[in-house]
């Protein structure tokens, strides 16, 4: 019987080093560093734009904040960019900048199909 390997706890952690990513906007190249998130990053990621509330027949409903998801996922997985963009420049871009950088960052869905996938959370 063939016994399992051991796992390093460098392949259980999400690294703090974020990869270098360069996008084509309308106004010339932004390099960007991007993070992955962690599990709890992505649990703590629904507190944040996720709620649940009675909707106008009374029963139990998701509100979704989509702007403070994307506030969330590029506060935390962009760590710098080039040019250095200041956090409040970040929130406050071209949506054709917006648009060229989401690719790059966890979509809205990939973090709900993660959840869906036998994980437990607060919305499942």
């Amino acid at each position: 019987m063939k016994m399992a390997e051991k796992a390093k706890a460098s392949d259980l952690v999400v690294g703090n080093d974020a990869v270098r990513h360069v996008v084509d906007t309308p106004f010339g190249e932004l390099a960007l560093w991007v993070k992955p998130l962690s599990w709890i990053e992505r649990q703590n990621a629904l507190t944040r734009f996720v709620t649940i509330k009675p909707n106008s027949d009374g029963d139990m409903a998701p509100s979704i904040d989509f702007g403070g998801f994307w506030e969330f996922v590029y506060s935390t997985c962009i760590n710098r960019t080039d040019p250095d963009l200041t956090n409040t420049q970040l929130m406050n871009l071209k949506p054709e900048v917006g648009e060229a950088i989401q690719s790059l960052l966890p979509s809205f869905e990939s973090l709900m199909q993660g959840l869906a996938g036998g994980a437990t959370g607060p919305l499942v």
